[in-house]
């Protein structure tokens, strides 16, 4: 069960005025995505298309990436670990420029990209995170954040956000 906790980021590293201001300039979700995940931290240029995060994946997403992810999302390491579907101990092992296996670097990627989305939707990071956890209708009462942790489950979340988009409130 994931859950939800609110907190700031504690390591300083994370540019959230940066990611609200990419949000409100309608910056393009590879952009959000690759702000959420770090920055230059995670990728040194910024991406042009969805093979240049398919590349960062297959190669493996430091651990500070994970935790840039968490922080944004508000949630602790150990909700982080079970999105991943990794143990909160072996991720709790690794220091922060280890590489995650390619699977769980490429899982992350695809929750950025889907928190991407919903900040263009919502356009607000603490609203976002609120509906995340909140039991949702249209995902037969389940919350968004706790089908995160499959393909299955993001692509499920992503349609509910393109039907909010549209003006379709489930």
């Amino acid at each position: 069960m994931v859950t939800a906790k609110r907190k700031k980021p504690k390591s300083g590293n994370y540019p959230e005025e940066q990611l609200a201001t990419f949000v409100r300039e309608g910056a393009s979700p590879y952009l959000i995505s690759w702000a959420i995940l770090g920055g230059k931290e995670f990728m040194p240029n910024q991406p042009f298309s969805g093979f240049d995060f398919l590349d960062a994946g297959s190669k493996g997403i430091t651990k500070q990436s994970i935790v840039n992810l968490a922080e944004i999302m508000e949630i602790p390491m150990k909700d982080m670990a079970t999105l991943l579907n990794v143990t909160y101990k072996t991720l709790g092992r690794k220091r922060k420029t280890d590489l995650l296996d390619s699977l769980a670097s490429s899982l992350s990627i695809e929750i950025a990209n889907t928190f991407a989305y919903g900040l263009a939707v919502f356009e607000d990071q603490h609203k976002l995170n609120r509906w995340l956890n909140k039991e949702n209708r249209a995902l037969e009462n389940k919350k968004p954040m706790e089908l995160l942790n499959t393909p299955t489950g993001i692509k499920m979340v992503n349609a509910v956000l393109t039907r909010l988009e549209e003006g379709i409130h489930t």
